[in-house]
């Protein structure tokens, strides 16, 4: 009877110590599970990341292009204003408002260029 016993108490400890172990294996494969899961997450949080990057930088894009050729067309009115200036007629075209600017020469302040219609100081000289 002691050894039936004994018998009784190694084959339960054997099996409990198997169940601890699959449980265990269950446990990490649970945990391996959630680990990936996390993993996705955060690679679908990082490509969602990127498109939005990528959106603003296209975005950006496009306001330097607008951004430019707004430049490229303030330029040339600077440099049509100039070349009416330049040519002793004193008169031009605002940048602004494009209306009529004229050359006012002053005797104790720098000459300036300044628009008839808005008063803004295109050149001071």
């Amino acid at each position: 009877m002691v050894r039936d016993n004994a018998e009784e108490t190694q084959t339960e400890a054997e099996s409990t110590t198997e169940t601890t172990e699959r449980e265990a294996e269950a446990d990490a494969a649970a945990l391996d599970v959630e680990a990936l899961d996390e993993y996705q997450e955060q690679i679908d949080e990082m490509a969602s990341e990127l498109e939005d990057r990528e959106e603003t930088i296209e975005q950006l894009e496009s306001v330097i292009d607008e951004q430019s050729e707004q430049i490229d067309r303030l330029e040339s009115q600077f440099l049509d204003l100039s070349a009416r200036v330049a040519d002793g007629r004193n008169l031009g075209v605002c940048p602004e408002c494009n209306g009529p600017t004229e050359k006012k020469e002053r005797l104790f302040r720098s000459d300036t260029i300044e628009c008839n219609r808005c008063g803004e100081v295109i050149h001071t000289y």
